[in-house]
């Protein structure tokens, strides 16, 4: 009597083979050890596949099964993961770029602060990275989302409060130096008020999607290595938060700071906002960085944001910011006499912009522009804002989105674009401009009217 054969084999419409076997009563189709469709150019191929899956399953040895045990064996918990991440000598990376000492810093305070966070015994951080699923993602989402609340924090100063008050009555005042007595019995005739200012906390949901996209590009590492079949970071849109319009300088207030600030630090904020370069070009530049016979500035590296880095100058942020910006004319005066003023060292390499101890200005020696802008009540203005209002400004005069992309440093036109903003003073200006237009419409109507 013929021994009735393992399994199934049927002719695919493309020709080839599909082998399917019954296992624990339920029929499966034949797949790769990575879970895959399988098929045969032959039906001897098939078979033969079929008898030796036969013969192992009889010994009681399922490969597939020792596949998941392998791939197991393998898995790193996803705190492991990030440290890899992490690691340039690990090659847990998709790309060979090497991630700047600012990125790393960054990656670890949303791996500190969002993806290690417990939730009250649930942690996805010191979970197997086979065994997170899509809902565990979504529910990390969900509970780190719940944290993210808006507020305001009460802003802290050093001024008489009788100033403060003087400023809230609208009555003129100096915002430093000593305080006129008058004004002080003035505050105390009014009862001696305490004037408090707040300023917006931000809710942390910008932090909130950062996290999720470094989350993704981890598992995606890991899909890659084959350790996982698919990537549970599938929540659409997570990674792409709605970042509220960054506001853009006045003129007049763009004076008002630039007045305000310790004179040595006056061109700063003139150059950031007419040359549209970041903060790190800006203080990065040195004496060779300047032409004066073709007004230029050359960008060729910025300041690290530390000042424990081991170096002082690191590249540019993309090979774009690799550029030469032409300075407005009547700039250069400026310049020459800030020079003057406070580059005393004739060495090319003298750094433009220093502390008055002659220090770089590294990330937080910016009090001076804290300072400023809470005297003219401008608090919610960022130093990087100026770069936003630098490229409102040069598009509100003619130029194109290339034009704006060249000149900020910028890779994409993506990019370049999220640096502009309109103002009520540019809308009322585009609404005068369209008078001539609306005036023909309105004659063309009332001609028709009368016709």
């Amino acid at each position: 009597m013929k021994r009735k054969q393992f399994g199934t084999i049927r002719k695919l419409a493309s020709g080839k083979y599909q082998a399917r076997y019954f296992l624990d009563g339920v029929q499966q189709s034949v797949r790769t050890l990575d879970d895959k469709p399988m098929t045969f150019a032959t039906y001897d191929q098939a078979r033969k596949f079929l008898n030796q899956l036969e013969l192992d399953l009889d010994k009681g040895i399922n490969p597939y099964e020792i596949e998941k045990s392998r791939k197991k064996s393998q898995s790193y918990a996803l705190r492991e993961r990030v440290e890899m991440y992490l690691d340039p000598a690990s090659g847990a990376r998709l790309t060979h770029k090497p991630l700047a000492r600012s990125t790393v810093r960054n990656y670890e305070h949303l791996s500190k602060n969002y993806l290690s966070r417990q939730f009250e015994g649930f942690c996805l951080f010191e979970m197997s990275i086979t065994e997170i699923t899509r809902a565990d993602v979504r529910k990390w989402h969900q509970l780190i989302q719940s944290q993210c609340v808006s507020g305001q924090s009460e802003i802290k100063t050093k001024a008489h409060p009788a100033r403060n008050w003087a400023r809230s009555q609208g009555i003129p005042t100096a915002m430093h130096g000593r305080i006129d007595r008058e004004l002080v019995n003035r505050w105390i005739d009014a009862g001696a008020p305490i004037i408090k200012s707040y300023r917006k906390q931000n809710s942390g949901i910008v932090q909130v999607a950062k996290a999720y996209t470094l989350l993704k590009a981890i598992f995606n590492v890991a899909l890659e290595d084959g350790l996982i079949e698919s990537n549970p970071c599938r929540i659409k849109g997570a990674g792409q938060p709605k970042h509220p319009e960054r506001p853009i300088a006045t003129l007049d207030q763009l004076a008002a700071l630039a007045h305000e600030v310790p004179e040595r630090y006056k061109l700063s904020v003139i150059l950031a906002a007419f040359t549209s370069i970041r903060s790190s070009e800006l203080f990065g530049l040195q004496r060779k960085h300047i032409n004066p016979l073709h007004r230029t500035l050359k960008i060729e590296h910025q300041l690290t944001q530390y000042a424990n880095d081991p170096e002082m100058f690191i590249a540019p942020k993309t090979e774009s910011s690799l550029r030469t910006v032409q300075i407005p004319d009547d700039l250069m005066g400026a310049i020459n006499e800030h020079l003057e003023k406070f580059v005393l060292d004739p060495n090319p390499d003298a750094l433009i912009f220093t502390t008055s101890n002659g220090l770089p200005l590294y990330k937080g020696r910016k009090s001076w522009w804290v300072t400023a802008k809470r005297r003219l009540n401008l608090d919610h203005l960022h130093f990087h804002d100026l770069r936003h209002t630098g490229q409102s400004l040069a598009l509100a005069n003619g130029a194109s989105i290339k034009d704006l992309q060249r000149r900020a440093g910028q890779s994409t036109a993506q990019a370049a674009q999220i640096y502009l903003h309109g103002s009520a003073e540019r809308d009322q200006i585009i609404a005068a401009s369209l008078n001539p237009d609306v005036s023909k419409t309105l004659n063309l109507i009332n001609q028709k009217k009368v016709s």
